[in-house]
C-alpha cells in the first residue's frame, strides 16, 4: 500500500500551508524526516511529475524539494511499475538507500487523495484561493487521461571505462537507461548507473555519476576533472540528448572551470591590428543652400513580407533591402522586386548583401544574391544559426550558435573552422574588434576570442548581465553590465597593448544608478549611458578615466531609452518617438514630444545627410540643431524596424508584414 502522508498542523491554521510530509509503502516512510515542508508546492511537484509520465509518457521524471534539498527520480519500467531514488543534494550528492520499485497506478491514486484532502481543508487553512485553484487544475491535467504500459525504446547495454592521474570510474548500463534522456532537470534518474568510481585507495558504494559529483565537489584534483570530462564526452556520444541536459552541463562546467583554473595566466603580447575604422558614408546635406524647413516623404513602393513570426528586423545593402528573423528570411531589391524567400526549422541566418544561411534537421547550407543553387551544403543536423550573419576579413562568416554560442565558417566552403560555446548562457552578443571576437554573455561573462582559432584569450567574469555588444574605443573595449535593479560600465583592455597593457585586464569600473540601460554610446573620448533613475529617464555622462561628469533627467521612457552621438553630445529618444538633445554639458537643447502610440522594440535615431530620423508610431524627420520636425511618415503603431538609404530614401517594416519604401520629394529650405 502506498501512501502520500501530510500533517495534520496546518489544518487548524497554526503553521500555515507548511507541515509533516512522508512517502510511505506499507507503513515505512522512505524519504527523511521533513517537518516544514511546503504543501502546495510538494504536491504541485507530484503533480508536475504524475502528468509528465501518464500524459507526456516521458520516460523519467523528478520532484525536487529544495528545503531539505533531495530530489526524488523516478524512471519508468517495463509495464506499470516505476523505480524510485531519494537522492539527497547537500553537503554533497548521494543516493539515501536502494532503489525501490513502486507502481505507478497506486501512486497516482495516492497523489490524487492527498491532494483532494488538502483541497478540502484548504478554505478553514486560510490558504489562498489562487493556490487551491491551481492545484486543482494541476490534479485535472494529470489525472485526466488512462496509464499505458511502457516498453523500453530497446535493450542497449553500455559500458564506460576512464582512467585518469589518481582516479578511474566505470559505467554500466546494463538496461539502456541513458538512452531515456529528457531536456529539462528530470532525467538524474537515468544518470543512476551501476558501476564504481575509485579515488586513490577508496572505492565509492553510491552510483559512480553521484560519486563524481561529490568529488569534484569535496576534494578537486586534475584527475577528476578529466574523468568528469570524459564521462560528459562518453554520454553525448551515447545520446545527443545528454548535451542540454542541466545535471551534465552541471559537470561540464564544474570540470571546465576546475581545469582552467590550473593554467598559469600568461600575458597576451601577441601582435593584434588594432580596430578597423567604420565605414562612414558620406552624403551631402539635404539641402545644399539654406536649413531644409520641410520634405514631403513620397510612399514609391510596398510589398508583402511573410516572415511567419515576429519581431523581424531589416537590414540594407549596397543593392539589397532584407527582412529577417530567426527562422525566416526575405530579400528584395531596392526598386522593391524580391530576390529570395528562405525559411528552415533550425534558423536563419542572413546579411543585408545577400548571403543567406538555411540551417535543416540535416544539412546547412548557402545562397548568394540572386543565385538559384546553393553555393555549398554541409551536412550538419543539429547545427542552429541566425538571425545574422557576418563577414571577416580573412574570409570566414561568424553566425550565433543556438542563441548563445559563436560558430565561424569559411565563406567559399562551408568548413567550420571553429566554434565557441560560453558555459552557463542562453543569450550572447558579440562584436568583432580587430583580431578579436568580444563576447559578451547573460551570465555576466565577458569573453576575448581569438578570431584565427577560435581560442578564448581572455575571460572577464562580471556580476551582472551583458545583453550589448561592447563599444571599441581605441584598443579597449567599453561594456554595460545591467539588469532591472542596477548597471555597472566596465573599460578592460580588448587588445594586448590598450591602456591595461594586457589583454583582458580591467581598466576601471563604474557603478550607475540606472535601470535596464541602453547600448553605450562614444563621442569623443567621451561614454554616455541611459536607462531608468528613479522611475523616469536618464543619461550619465563619463570620461575615458570612468568619472561620472553629470548625470540628467530626460522626459522619456527609461525603458525604451537609445542614444545617438552628435556633436560632442547626444541625442536620445524612446519608443514612444520623443527625443532630447543633450549638449556636452547635460544641458537640453530641444526637446521633441512623443506620440501616443509606442513601438515595441529599441530603436534608435539616426543621422543622414544632415538630417536626424527618429522612430516611432510615425517616422520623423528632425532638424537635429533645433528639434523642428520636418517630414514624417503616415503613423504605423506596429513598426518594428526602419533602415535610412542613399539619398534619404526611407525603408520601413511594419510587424503586420509590410516594407515600405518612401523617398523625399520637394525641399523647402529657407536661406538665411
Amino acid at each position: 500500500m502506498l501512501t502520500l502522508r501530510l500533517g495534520e498542523a496546518w489544518r487548524r491554521g497554526q503553521t500555515g500551508p507548511k507541515d509533516r510530509v512522508s512517502l510511505e509503502v506499507e507503513g515505512v516512510s522512505l524519504l527523511p524526516a521533513m517537518d516544514e515542508a511546503d504543501l502546495v508546492g510538494w504536491l504541485g511537484s507530484w503533480l508536475d511529475a504524475l502528468k509528465a509520465l501518464v500524459v507526456e509518457r516521458a520516460a523519467t521524471a523528478q520532484v525536487s524539494v529544495d528545503a531539505p534539498g533531495l530530489e526524488l527520480c523516478l524512471l519508468r519500467r517495463p509495464g506499470l511499475s516505476l523505480e524510485l531514488s531519494v537522492v539527497v543534494l547537500e553537503p554533497e550528492p548521494r543516493r539515501v538507500s536502494a532503489p525501490v520499485t513502486i507502481d505507478l497506478v497506486e501512486l497516482r491514486s495516492a497523489i490524487e487523495a492527498a491532494t483532494r484532502g488538502f483541497l478540502r481543508g484548504a478554505a478553514d487553512a486560510k490558504v489562498p484561493l489562487e493556490t487551491a485553484l491551481l492545484l486543482e487544475r494541476k490534479l485535472r491535467e494529470a489525472t485526466g487521461r488512462a496509464i499505458t504500459p511502457f516498453a523500453m525504446q530497446r535493450d542497449d547495454p553500455w559500458r564506460f571505462l576512464e582512467q585518469a592521474e589518481g582516479a578511474s570510474i566505470e559505467l554500466e548500463d546494463r538496461d539502456g537507461r541513458t538512452l531515456l534522456v529528457s531536456r529539462g532537470a528530470g532525467s538524474l534518474a537515468a544518470l543512476l548507473t551501476a558501476g564504481v568510481l575509485r579515488v586513490g585507495g577508496t572505492t565509492s558504494s553510491q552510483p559512480p555519476f553521484l560519486a563524481l559529483m561529490a568529488a569534484v565537489r569535496r576534494r578537486p584534483t586534475r584527475g577528476l576533472w578529466e574523468l568528469g570530462l570524459a564521462v560528459c564526452a562518453a554520454l553525448h556520444a551515447r545520446h545527443a540528448g545528454w548535451a542540454t541536459n542541466a545535471w551534465v552541463d552541471a559537470l561540464f562546467v564544474r570540470c571546465t572551470e576546475g581545469l582552467a583554473s590550473l593554467r598559469e595566466p600568461k600575458p597576451d603580447v601577441s601582435p593584434a591590428p588594432p580596430p578597423r575604422p567604420v565605414a562612414q558614408r558620406t552624403e551631402g546635406p539635404l539641402s545644399p543652400v539654406g536649413t531644409p524647413r520641410r520634405v514631403t516623404l513620397t510612399p514609391r513602393w510596398s510589398r508583402p513580407v511573410a516572415l511567419g513570426e515576429t519581431r523581424g528586423r531589416l537590414a540594407l545593402g549596397r543593392k539589397q533591402v532584407l527582412v529577417h528573423a530567426a527562422h525566416a528570411a526575405q530579400l528584395f531589391t531596392l526598386a522593391g522586386k524580391e530576390l529570395r524567400r528562405a525559411y528552415a526549422p533550425r534558423g536563419v541566418a542572413a546579411d543585408a548583401e545577400g548571403l543567406v544561411l538555411l540551417a535543416t534537421e540535416e544539412r546547412l547550407s548557402c545562397f548568394v544574391g540572386e543565385e538559384p543553387s546553393a553555393r555549398w551544403l554541409r551536412h550538419d543536423g543539429g547545427l542552429r544559426v541566425g538571425p545574422d550573419v557576418v563577414r571577416t576579413d580573412d574570409g570566414r562568416l561568424l553566425t550565433r550558435m543556438g542563441g548563445r554560442g559563436v560558430v565561424a565558417l569559411e565563406v567559399m566552403t562551408g568548413r567550420e573552422a571553429w566554434r565557441f560555446d560560453p558555459p552557463r548562457a542562453q543569450r550572447s552578443a558579440f562584436v568583432e574588434l580587430g583580431a578579436r571576437l568580444v563576447v559578451g554573455t547573460d551570465a555576466g561573462d565577458l569573453f576575448g576570442v581569438d578570431l584565427t582559432d577560435g581560442q578564448v584569450r581572455f575571460r572577464i567574469k562580471g556580476p551582472l548581465a551583458s545583453p550589448w555588444p561592447v563599444v571599441p574605443l581605441q584598443r579597449d573595449a567599453i561594456a554595460v553590465l545591467t539588469q532591472s535593479t542596477q548597471t555597472v560600465v566596465a573599460r578592460f583592455a580588448a587588445l594586448a597593448g590598450g591602456s591595461a597593457a594586457q589583454a583582458g585586464a580591467v581598466t576601471w569600473t563604474r557603478p550607475l544608478p540606472l535601470e535596464v540601460a541602453a547600448p553605450p554610446v562614444v563621442s569623443r573620448g567621451r561614454l554616455f549611458v541611459a536607462g531608468r533613475h528613479e522611475g523616469r529617464g536618464a543619461v550619465a555622462c563619463l570620461s575615458g578615466k570612468g568619472e561620472v561628469v553629470w548625470l540628467r533627467p530626460v522626459p522619456l521612457d527609461g525603458a525604451s531609452i537609445s542614444l545617438a552621438s552628435y556633436e560632442r553630445g547626444v541625442i536620445a529618444n524612446d519608443a514612444r518617438g520623443a527625443a532630447v538633445r543633450l549638449l556636452p554639458d547635460g544641458e537640453p537643447s530641444w526637446v521633441l514630444g512623443g506620440l501616443e502610440e509606442a513601438i515595441a522594440p529599441r530603436l534608435a535615431a539616426r543621422l543622414a545627410k544632415g538630417v536626424l530620423v527618429v522612430p516611432g508610431a510615425s517616422v520623423r524627420l528632425v532638424d537635429p540643431t533645433s528639434g523642428r520636425v520636418i517630414a514624417g511618415t503616415p503613423p504605423t503603431p506596429e513598426l518594428t524596424d526602419f533602415g535610412i538609404g542613399r539619398g534619404l530614401s526611407l525603408f520601413t517594416y511594419v510587424e503586420a508584414g509590410t516594407l515600405t519604401c518612401f523617398e523625399p520629394g520637394a525641399v523647402l529650405s529657407v536661406v538665411d
